[in-house]
């Protein structure tokens, strides 16, 4: 919302330059907002196709922080993108991944507004080589011009420095909660 607010203030001050010192007809050539495409990340080996059609990945027994991902998902002129459809996938708490199965997988589609909000809990960290892999969540987005494949990672966690993958724009800031945390991530796709 925030950056939406920026880019918005921003258009209107560049029409009303423009308007100042230009007839009418230049100001078809004002540029439109644009939002800045997402940066693609590794799939990783543990992507499994078909994950069930949910909104929670919590189920009964499971251990973990819960977390309540919000999400948006644009495409470059800042529009929501309506039915998109989602795939996430993440490890456990303990930093293990269901390989057979669809534990901590779904499957879900954008509102009318290209938002969706899925219940999960934090993941953990796994070892990778010599170094562990900061926290993260997979996204495989489906847009209307191809696969945007991406992870969403944590603020502060202490194994986002030496990661090869983590980039601080993927990052979310955790925000506690009632009833664990809540995280916001913006995704934006080719239109």
């Amino acid at each position: 919302m925030k950056n939406e607010q920026v880019d918005r203030r921003r258009f209107l001050a560049q029409w009303a330059a423009l308007s100042a010192v230009a007839p009418s007809s230049a100001l078809a050539f004002a540029e439109a907002p644009r939002c800045a495409l997402t940066g693609e990340d590794i799939e990783g080996p543990y992507y499994l196709a078909n994950a069930p059609r949910r909104t929670t990945l919590i189920e009964p027994g499971m251990s973990g922080t819960p977390l309540e991902l919000e999400a948006t998902v644009r495409d470059t002129r800042c529009i929501g993108l309506a039915r998109a459809r989602v795939e996430l996938w993440q490890c456990d708490a303990r930093g293990r991944y269901d390989t057979a199965g669809s534990r901590l997988r779904a499957t879900l589609e954008t509102d009318a507004r290209g938002r969706f909000t899925v219940r999960t809990i934090v993941p953990g960290r796994y070892l990778n080589g010599a170094t562990y892999r900061p926290a993260h969540i997979h996204c495989k987005i489906h847009g209307p011009r191809g696969v945007l494949t991406t992870q969403i990672y944590f603020d502060g966690d202490p194994y986002n420095a030496n990661d090869p993958w983590y980039r601080r724009e993927r990052a979310v800031s955790l925000v506690h909660g009632r009833d664990g945390f809540s995280a916001r991530f913006d995704a934006v796709v080719r239109a």
